[in-house]
């Protein structure tokens, strides 16, 4: 078990794979956003995932969708954003998006839809661990989680998001008591591509590492300077935009 008072000092519990995958992946973003607590803001690119998910979660529930509006709300949303080319971009985007999900919804929509959104909490060596799950439908002796990625152009499903998984299901299993199937689907504008993922032991061991990873590192500092000072930022980083450079300036100087 790890020593949570090193996460506590950087009031970083609950802990989260985001979080995680932030350190490991982008730790000056994460240092920004998480250690010291600035908000840059969201993207076109996280947002659009987030209203194909909710347009889809209406269709499920057998709700009107009303896309003009929607756009409309997402426009007004990144008015004053600083790339507005990204913005256009996914406004043409999202009602083709969606309509990669007509195949999810002919498959799924006439299963019973345990819930959305549903926050998940589990303890892995002894931290505390949340999350928050798309898609579950229950199946009476069993559970189908199905987690939506949209993406600009299709991918296979990355090591990161079987991490993911990988903690919803564990966390989902103690709760329930019953086997947990997940599934990525992913929907781009012209394709939807959808897969059970399954598991190993490397899951298990690879999260392990990243945990013991960043509690012993947070166990060398002190401050939110001592991190930093670790973690110097590579200016010729596509993350440098104009939401992110004040924040980085305001840490490093530079």
């Amino acid at each position: 078990m790890l020593d949570k008072s090193v996460f506590e000092k950087f009031d970083l519990l609950p802990m989260s794979y985001s979080k995680l995958n932030s350190f490991f992946n982008y730790p000056c973003q994460f240092i920004i956003n998480k250690i010291y607590k600035i908000d840059t803001g969201n993207n076109p690119a996280m947002r659009a995932g987030q209203v194909v998910e909710e347009l889809l979660h209406d269709a499920l529930l057998k709700k009107d969708i009303y896309m003009d509006k929607t756009l409309l709300h997402f426009e007004e949303d990144f008015c004053a954003y600083h790339d507005q080319d990204q913005v256009g971009k996914y406004l043409e985007y999202i009602p083709k998006m969606y309509k990669q999900c007509d195949n999810f919804l002919k498959q799924l929509g006439n299963y019973q839809l345990h819930s959305y959104q549903e926050m998940i909490e589990t303890e892995i060596l002894g931290i505390n661990f949340i999350g928050y799950t798309d898609f579950i439908f229950d199946l009476d002796d069993e559970l189908w989680l199905y987690d939506l990625k949209t993406k600009a152009r299709m991918t296979s499903p990355s090591n990161s998001e079987y991490l993911q998984q990988w903690i919803y299901k564990k966390a989902l299993e103690e709760k329930y008591q019953k086997p947990v199937h997940c599934h990525l689907d992913i929907v781009t504008p012209t394709k939807r591509h959808c897969e059970e993922l399954f598991f190993n032991d490397n899951q298990e061991i690879e999260i392990h590492n990243k945990i013991k990873g960043m509690s012993s590192m947070l166990e060398k500092c002190q401050t939110p300077e001592d991190i930093a000072l670790l973690y110097q930022p590579n200016l010729d980083s596509w993350e440098w935009n104009e939401q992110n450079i004040p924040a980085r300036k305001q840490i490093w100087g530079i």
